[in-house]
């Protein structure tokens, strides 16, 4: 163990008995195991079940459930006839609204016969940040007390309502939901959905068991009203979480985390769609890495402890990224130099109990011991996604500007 805290030593670097893959050895080490141990603390945190700390509030305040919609009518059509049939917070306390982009116009028709208020954002092919703005300019900050926000395909649990209510009468300004996935179909499937629960229990649970705000996941929201009639004009990028998080995190506002508050939503059956899936997300992930890198010294300093955290969260690789990465600087340390081999399938060790902690309970864990055959898949998926976005081909001003034109 003394030698893995030697590199901190200046006399270890100039010592000519150590060769480039001793260094390169414990650089790689070091740059991994840090990930691993932030991870493990979580998962610790994570243990022990979830108590609800908000007593019944003495009022009903004002919700404005948003659905926000690509394409899929039909899908957000039974999201929000299950939400009207199945939620138990009294109806005049809520109106509903749907961001409708790309809708078919039979969809569009049976939406407008349907107690909701319909906003078509002005352009056809939009981010989700950008729908969300232009159904906010509908509204004045007065209006409501708070907004949910959901996908098409999400269906919430009856009391969410009632116990977003609760939490906002307590003093929380911004809340994330525990979504978890309903369709547990594949092997693909399964695996998808212990990832997000494994995510729940480390950045959301565990996250606010340490004092530091829940992470993000894009839906299943629920955010002071006029507080986010402010922040939503100036959000940026395609990524509403990531957004949100910063405008958030910048302004010192607390994210809670409610894990009986669940909503369901789909994940990806197959491989392909999976690897789709992660190269559309590294598209932000790149570039929030390079915010990371520019603003976490400056948070450093000025000791914003729950900012900073956040920004070491986007410098981290992802679950199966990091798992790729520690099997092949194992199996390559193994092949050069197998006396410095050890301390790498030690790290593995720490990384696959850490997931063991911070696994599910329930149907998800159940499904995952019949489903951890594919999980080579999706680590290669995870890693693949990472090499088809390096050699993707960059677009020329020409490309975007004929893009541009496209979606006006």
């Amino acid at each position: 163990m003394s030698e893995i805290f030697s590199i901190f030593n200046p006399d270890w670097w100039v010592d000519e008995n150590n060769n480039a893959l001793q260094i390169a050895d414990a650089i790689l080490f070091l740059l991994l195991s840090i990930p691993v141990l932030y991870l493990f603390v979580c998962a610790l945190f994570s243990l022990g079940k979830y108590k609800n700390p908000y007593p019944p509030a003495k009022v009903h305040h004002r919700f404005l459930v948003l659905f926000t919609v690509l394409r899929n009518g039909k899908e957000v059509i039974h999201s929000i006839n299950s939400f009207l049939d199945t939620q138990l917070y009294p109806r005049d306390k809520y109106d509903i609204a749907v961001a409708a982009t790309q809708l078919p116009e039979e969809d569009l028709v049976t939406l407008l016969q349907m107690p909701v208020n319909i906003v078509v954002p002005d352009k056809e092919q939009c981010t989700k940040v950008y729908a969300i703005q232009q159904v906010m300019e509908r509204y004045s900050p007065a209006e409501y007390d708070m907004v949910v926000i959901f996908n098409s395909d999400n269906r919430i649990v009856p009391n969410a309502l009632n116990l977003f209510n609760n939490a906002y009468y307590s003093g929380c300004d911004a809340i994330q939901a525990h979504r978890m996935t309903e369709n547990l179909t594949t092997s693909i499937a399964v695996l998808n959905a212990t990832s997000e629960e494994i995510n729940n229990n480390i950045f959301r649970k565990a996250h606010t068991r340490m004092g530091f705000s829940s992470a993000l996941i894009g839906s299943a929201m629920a955010f002071d009203f006029p507080m986010f009639h402010e922040i939503a004009p100036k959000l940026r990028g395609s990524d509403l979480s990531k957004a949100m998080e910063t405008a958030l995190l910048q302004q010192n506002i607390y994210t809670e985390y409610m894990e009986e508050v669940v909503c369901y939503s789909k994940k990806e059956e197959s491989a392909n769609g999976y690897e789709a899936q992660r190269i559309g997300w590294l598209r932000s992930q790149y570039s929030s890495t390079i915010f990371a890198l520019k603003k976490l010294p400056i948070t450093l300093l000025k000791g914003e402890w729950d900012y900073a955290l956040k920004l070491f969260q986007w410098l981290m690789p992802s679950r199966f990224l990091l798992i790729a990465l520690i099997i092949l600087c194992a199996i390559g340390i193994t092949l050069l130099d197998w006396t410095l081999s050890f301390k790498w399938y030690t790290l593995l060790g720490v990384i696959i109990i850490t997931f063991i902690m911070a696994l599910p309970d329930g149907e998800v864990n159940k499904r995952f011991k019949h489903s951890i055959w594919a999980l080579p898949i999706l680590v290669f998926a995870s890693l693949f996604s990472h090499i088809t976005r390096f050699f993707q081909k960059k677009k020329t001003p020409k490309d975007k500007k004929t893009e541009e034109s496209e979606n006006k």
